[in-house]
């Protein structure tokens, strides 16, 4: 070997050793930047004429496995979204209460049962009358609560996830800007092994938001996909991804699924494409990571468990509302005022009979009494100027259309009993008169003013399955009359399509539409513009889709009766005379009656049927076993998801320990490799100078 070629060969183990001291001293710097892989070296043997002429320096790697970080952010997806799950469960469980304790609806439940055998005993106590008001009242300040801290979530949900799409629309930016990087150092054949560490740690942060896909192309760039398939991210590219997030979420506005007749929901899309069109909304694409979790509560999670307490709330306003209606105060009130609004045209099927009575409201002794023949009547009107031709009544609708029946006499009170009556509301459901008018309610619930402008079904799987039914809807309104035919081979979509189509309603503007519920849809039938309207079915579709009165938000407008409230002697306690032949002068009520106060403590025993609502299947309960299903399916939901993200994060950990061995830093073998690229540079150095003193004794020679 030549020493000129000594010199060189000294030279390039000298820059190797120098390439090599940097690498190790970087990876003992950053043995604790999280991201950060152990770098190494590829130094190749230089070759010249099949002769070795010394080292050339290699492309600064990374020592990593590339499988390994797929699989890590697959779990990171999984946690993430496990995370944000079993936060929001955590909360509802604390809310809700745990089975266990005192503090729950059931409980609540119980105590306003016991707070009604107690007045059932004495009926005269006015303290027991109290405490039944003071009870009642708690328990829908319960209701109301825990459906205002739904939606307070389903808010923070939206927040967070205009919060997680703004940082995912700058870190898929990050990503494509390091393609373009990574992309230009490895065309010149430069190291690109600090981008990579870099782009790594903003796929992290990704994977944790949301389920990606990850493909790397010849030239180093990756391609970004969700797991629905939609590109996010094509080498310098990214797509934009926007969400606005609602100002305050409520029970009756949800997120919409762009295939949907109704789309868009007052909930917005999560959009690419800097676009609001339904092609461009990826919500139903992403399914894992922390956005998914949080869609999943603010769309189905939250929803169901608010589903789930308006039909408790519904039921329970229905059937005690029933009971108050059915009993009457002692002494009677002088006035007696619905709860539900009307125009005097509005359409009124009943059967049956209705007694109307004033009392003496010292006594209960019987000034007037009428038994009303229901059965020729046809609208409200009717009623009205039935009760009015009283000579001791006055029956008129107020300002708000409430039906207001009132004593002409002071100290003088008005009584009344159901007897047969049955006032259709819809399908083959019926109330008794006063009930459906709300004259002696105990709850009231109307957020627009009337029960009988809105229905809905219960909740089915879906609405693309044929029901099987064939059958013909009739409506009547205030001037509307008309039917809408049904065929076995139609579903609950088509039934929809069909009476908004129907030219008769449309000019009524009674429309119908399917919605989400839970996992499942439900059909809703309703007038937007709030009027009255009657339902009925020549089959089985209503009764068969168990349609009732529309319940959504009912949980947050429940209030016990502003006058009851005021004045707890109106609650109901015993029950107007049923005896044939009831005339002036017979005790029409007593104030030892507790019957009325037996049955409301009675309802809470019985055996109530529900619709399938929110996440639970339709089912029979009690209203406090109805309750304890609720707090226990979420308690049992909150566990299991608790458990789950403990074995994923054990898992994930596992995984990050196996990269860590394989990609992390050992400063001990960091240090000892440091030893050996010194004494290297010291050998090449040494080399050099024995190769320079040669030359110049060389030199000296020719001299």
């Amino acid at each position: 070997m030549s020493l000129s070629l000594a010199l060189r060969s000294a030279l390039s183990g000298l820059s190797a050793a120098q390439t090599a001291i940097q690498v190790t001293s970087d990876n003992v710097t950053n043995a604790n930047t999280p991201g950060h892989t152990r770098k190494f070296v590829e130094n190749q043997s230089r070759l010249i004429a099949a002769q070795g002429a010394g080292v050339d320096t290699g492309i600064i790697s990374r020592e990593v496995d590339e499988f390994l970080l797929s699989q890590i952010r697959d779990q990171q997806s999984t946690v993430g979204q496990l995370t944000i799950r079993e936060r929001f469960l955590a909360q509802i469980q604390s809310m809700f209460g745990s089975p266990e304790t005192n503090r729950t609806i059931s409980s609540s439940l119980n105590d306003l049962k016991t707070s009604f055998e107690a007045l059932a005993a004495t009926p005269e106590s006015q303290a027991n009358a109290s405490d039944v008001v003071n009870i009642a009242r708690q328990t829908v300040q319960l209701f109301n609560d825990l459906s205002n801290t739904l939606q307070q979530q389903r808010t923070e949900a939206d927040k967070e996830i205009e919060r997680i799409v703004t940082q995912l629309d700058s870190r898929f930016e990050i990503v494509a800007e390091l393609n373009v990087q990574i992309a230009n150092a490895e065309s010149l054949n430069q190291s690109s092994a600090a981008l990579r560490d870099e782009r790594d740690r903003a796929l992290s942060e990704i994977a944790t938001n949301i389920d990606i896909r990850v493909v790397e192309q010849n030239d180093g760039t990756v391609s970004l996909f969700s797991a629905g398939g939609r590109l996010l991210v094509d080498r310098g590219s990214a797509l934009d991804i926007s969400h606005s997030a609602v100002s305050q979420a409520s029970a009756s506005i949800a997120y919409v699924n762009p295939g949907d007749a109704t789309y868009p929901g007052g909930v917005t899309g999560i959009f690419v494409n800097g676009s609001t069109a339904a092609a461009d909304d990826i919500t139903d694409e992403i399914r894992g990571g922390s956005l998914k979790a949080l869609i999943d509560m603010r769309d189905t999670e939250l929803p169901n468990l608010q589903r789930e307490l308006d039909e408790l709330a519904q039921t329970l306003i229905a059937e005690l509302n029933k009971g108050h209606n059915a009993g009457t105060a002692f002494p009677p009130p002088s006035t007696l005022t619905g709860s539900q609004s009307f125009g005097s045209t509005d359409v009124f099927s009943a059967t049956g009979s209705f007694r109307v009575a004033v009392l003496d409201q010292t006594t209960g002794v019987v000034v007037e009494t009428l038994d009303i023949a229901l059965g020729a009547m046809t609208t409200v009107e009717d009623l009205r100027a039935a009760v009015n031709g009283m000579t001791n009544v006055t029956a008129t609708f107020n300002a708000a259309g409430r039906l207001v029946v009132s004593a002409n006499t002071a100290g003088q009170g008005i009584a009344i009993n159901e007897m047969t009556s049955a006032v259709t509301t819809v399908g083959s459901e019926t109330r008794g008169v006063s009930h459906f008018f709300g004259l002696n309610d105990m709850f009231q619930a109307n957020v627009d003013g009337t029960a009988y402008d809105s229905f809905s079904s219960a909740r089915l799987n879906d609405s693309t399955t044929a029901l099987g039914l064939t059958g013909t809807l009739t409506f009547d309104a205030a001037g509307v009359s008309t039917t809408v035919g049904y065929t076995a081979g139609q579903n609950l979509d088509t039934i929809a399509a069909n009476i908004t189509a129907n030219g008769t309603l449309a000019g009524a503007n009674i429309l119908a539409r399917v919605v989400d519920d839970g996992s499942g849809r439900r059909l809703i039938v309703e007038d937007n513009d709030g009027n009255n309207f009657v339902m009925t079915d020549s089959s089985t579709l209503l009764s068969t889709l168990n349609v009732t009165n529309e319940s959504t938000s009912v949980s947050n407008v429940v209030t016990v009766r502003s006058d009851i409230t005021s004045n707890q002697a109106l609650v109901a306690r015993g029950t107007l005379s049923s005896a044939g032949g009831l005339a002036a002068g017979n005790d029409g009520l007593t104030v030892g009656d507790g019957s009325a106060a037996t049955f409301l403590a009675g309802i809470f025993d019985t055996t109530i049927s529900f619709s399938s609502a929110g996440g639970l299947t339709g089912t029979s309960n009690t209203l406090s076993e109805y309750a304890a299903t609720i707090i226990s399916v979420q308690a049992a939901l909150a566990s299991n998801t608790s458990s789950e993200l403990d074995f994923t994060s054990s898992f994930l950990e596992t995984l990050e320990f196996r990269n860590g061995s394989i990609s992390g830093v050992n400063i001990d073998e960091e240090l000892a490799n440091l030893i050996i690229f010194e004494q290297a540079f010291n050998a090449s150095a040494r080399v050099i100078t024995i190769a320079s003193d040669m030359l110049q004794e060389l030199i000296n020679i020719v001299r």
